[in-house]
């Protein structure tokens, strides 16, 4: 059975962090691991309070699975701070884990402050060169390089700045791109790759991010090469948004069991 591995904090709503990570895990048939770096208090309508694992409980959570678990690709997403950050590093080199997807989850969907200006420094250093995959959308990239990311010139570009800190690929994510396509571009060896999809009108989602990088390491898992799981991680994100949910008063959730 593969084995895919999530670092990331804990959404009571189920839309985002672990929770949202383990379903996309299960819906690619691949078994999923999870590691819990912060808990959150939230709804659909946002992120009231996130509260930080303790280092010494985060560090035994990892080395304690990966003593006995063989994970074949693992994500991060949510992470709080330096210390966490520094922490996942040691331990993406120790366990030799290079099937490394990074959502650098800098602030929520929802507007709530995730990274300082010092810890996304940090992330730069120590996870980017580290990362298989990078995945930010048009803020990340932003908060990344510095630069301004509003047309798919630009998003060429920031993808390419990005690449040249150290991951072998980045995925800039143009979802809130002006225009009829929801539209990514991939940099890696090969030059630039876009991956299109139809915009889907009237949806204010909650923990889209979390769910297209959860199952492009579901198939990194399974696999496939970074092409392949952004294709179909892609595809089950375009089905799980035309299909999304009110659970409640806020955005909607994906619905992963559209199929």
């Amino acid at each position: 059975m593969k084995v895919a591995l999530t670092i990331a904090g804990s959404d009571p709503t189920g839309g985002a962090g672990i929770q949202a990570d383990l379903r996309t895990f299960a819906s690619f048939h691949v078994h999923g691991t999870a590691v819990i770096a912060s808990l959150t208090i939230q709804s659909t309508l946002g992120i009231q309070e996130v509260v930080k694992i303790p280092p010494d409980l985060l560090r035994k959570q990892i080395t304690t699975l990966l003593d006995d678990v063989t994970v074949h690709a693992v994500k991060t997403g949510m992470l709080l701070d330096g210390e966490t950050i520094e922490i996942i590093g040691e331990l993406l080199k120790k366990y030799r884990l290079t099937r490394y997807v990074l959502d650098p989850i800098i602030r929520s969907s929802t507007g709530f402050p995730v990274l300082k200006k010092d810890d996304i420094e940090l992330l730069k250093k120590t996870l980017l060169p580290r990362a298989l995959l990078v995945t930010p959308n048009l803020q990340e990239a932003e908060a990344l390089t510095g630069l301004s990311v509003r047309t798919e010139k630009e998003m060429e570009h920031t993808a390419k700045e990005i690449r040249a800190m150290g991951p072998r690929y980045v995925l800039v994510k143009g979802g809130h791109l002006e225009g009829n396509a929801a539209l990514d571009l991939l940099a890696g060896r090969s030059g630039i790759q876009r991956f299109r999809k139809p915009h889907v009108p009237g949806r204010r989602l909650h923990g889209a991010g979390c769910v297209y990088s959860a199952a492009i390491t579901a198939g990194l898992a399974a696999g496939l090469n970074v092409e392949q799981s952004i294709r179909k991680a892609k595809g089950l994100v375009y089905r799980a948004i035309r299909s999304a949910v009110s659970v409640g008063q806020g955005r909607q959730l994906l619905n992963l069991t559209s199929d």
